[in-house]
């Protein structure tokens, strides 16, 4: 390819890479606002035992689905090229897997059920399992859409899948189905995310099938796997242990505190781990460590303005919140959910980092540091569980802080940069938040009504957070153009 004829496609990738990664972020603030809206709904008709429950059941299913495309996806989006037979080989062998681990699932889910003393859990298991299929089904679709920036599908998709599901869970939920109205939330989740994003990228579906054509791919997903596992170690099995020692009712109060907890880093996260891989994918190709370390600099600056305040709000009112929004019962969620804010953000640094070890191709390094995150995670988690639920949320957001340090430090070793200047890109977020919190406190004294005093810290807590930001603008507006540069940079194309 010449580069008379890529440079019109570049540019033209980078600004639908751009638009795409905003459409994906208005997607997810629709999409966690229907979800927050849905929360105190189901949370009052299921209550804390069904919800724990499920939560009990879906670590089997999400562990098992890490495996569901072979680590593949990712290893498609960052090749430049792909040829139609190797799409056509990662299509059926990802089916194949997919469609293994679903029969594994419905066959371990009885002798699971028995070592976790619920009988009920073995049918819901084999109920969530035919989501590893599906998920399978979407991994060529989803190299196309990252290796092409259209991430515009995925923010259809996520509107269409949430909107189908919301209501299918609350239909079940009024019906009195308890935990089967999440079981069928997430069936139907995943189908309508199948049918969406298989019909507007195009999967190939022909019988042809070399494994050799599959290999190299592999390579690259098999640590992407075990990146994957070990980042699923310490979100999920911390659940398991909870559910194990404290019981489903303790747990039901730790995964809605959790579930909460993650919502920042669905709703800003998600798209820019995708707008990040895909910047510095194509930055590593052009050979500048100087661009490499201004990057990575930038895009920890960026995720940390964004996502700070959203932590730190969360934990200023979250003694207002839950009995405003979930209802008395759950107030039980309140210190757990305070605690595990600072191991939420935590985890969304030590995400923006591993996907920037995965732009630079460094999957086997993104695998060690993974799997010192799930063992530190789920080693604290374990020795603090018999001290109770309070103990194990500052267990493990201890355990966070410390291998987000081991990140940081690991990532500018990699660059040639010193940690400090990678750590500086947080000082905009930490004293945002540090004014929002001496607002947020002068609001409290106030003594105003619930409703009212959560109202008003919230909006003088972003008004200050905004105001301490603003003064940090040109920056970070740099930061933002830089990425859109990196998305269509003509020397990458020239390089192609």
């Amino acid at each position: 390819m010449t580069t008379m004829e890529a440079a019109p496609g570049a540019g033209g990738r980078g600004r639908r890479a751009s638009l795409g990664a905003l459409a994906l972020t208005g997607a997810s603030v629709l999409r966690l606002s229907l979800q927050f809206a849905m929360l105190p709904i189901l949370a009052r008709l299921i209550g804390p035992a069904e919800y724990g429950l499920v939560a009990l059941a879906m670590p089997f299913i999400l562990l098992a689905n890490v495996l569901a495309d072979g680590g593949m996806g990712y290893a498609l989006g960052r090749r430049q090229e792909v040829s139609r037979d190797e799409e056509t080989t990662v299509f059926w062998l990802s089916g194949a897997i997919g469609l293994a681990l679903s029969l594994a699932c419905c066959l371990a889910a009885w002798p699971m059920g028995a070592l976790m003393d619920q009988p009920r859990l073995p049918l819901l298991i084999a109920a969530l399992s035919p989501i590893l299929f599906l998920n399978s089904l979407t991994t060529v679709a989803n190299g196309r859409i990252i290796r092409e920036g259209r991430f515009a599908i995925f923010a259809g998709g996520d509107l269409i899948s949430t909107v189908a599901s919301a209501a299918t869970a609350l239909a079940a939920a009024l019906a009195g189905w308890g935990a089967w109205a999440l079981v069928a939330q997430q069936l139907v989740l995943w189908t309508c995310k199948l049918a969406w994003v298989a019909s507007r990228a195009g999967t190939p579906i022909r019988f042809h099938y070399r494994f050799e054509e599959a290999k190299r791919l592999l390579t690259f997903g098999v640590h992407t796997i075990g990146a994957i596992l070990a980042d699923f170690a310490a979100r999920n099995l911390d659940s398991l242990i909870v559910g194990g020692v404290l019981g489903a009712t303790t747990l039901g109060y730790y995964a809605m505190a959790y579930q909460l907890v993650r919502a920042p880093d669905m709703l800003i996260s998600g798209p820019l781990y995708l707008y990040i891989f895909t910047a510095v994918a194509r930055t590593a190709h052009q050979g500048s460590p100087a661009a490499m370390q201004d990057l990575a600099a930038a895009g920890l600056r960026l995720g940390a303005a964004a996502l700070a305040p959203v932590f730190c709000g969360l934990a200023l009112t979250a003694d207002l919140a839950v009995p405003l929004v979930l209802g008395d019962k759950w107030i039980a969620a309140v210190v757990p959910l305070r605690l595990l804010c600072a191991a939420g953000f935590f985890f969304c640094l030590c995400s923006i980092m591993a996907t920037t070890l995965m732009g630079l191709g460094k999957s086997a390094l993104r695998l060690k540091l993974s799997l010192a995150l799930g063992v530190g995670t789920v080693g604290a988690v374990a020795l603090c569980a018999r001290f109770g639920l309070q103990a194990v949320s500052a267990g493990a957001a201890a355990a966070m802080g410390a291998v987000c340090g081991l990140y940081l430090c690991v990532l500018a070793r990699e660059l040639g940069a010193t940690a400090t200047r990678l750590a500086a890109g947080l000082g905009p977020a930490a004293i945002g938040c540090t004014a929002m919190a001496a607002a947020v406190a002068g609001v409290r004294s106030l003594a105003l009504p619930p409703v009212v005093e959560f109202a008003v810290a919230v909006l003088v807590g972003a008004s200050v957070y905004l105001g301490v930001l603003s003064l940090f603008r040109r920056r970070l507006i740099a930061d933002a153009r830089a990425f859109g540069r990196a998305q269509s940079d003509d020397q990458a194309v020239a390089a192609a």
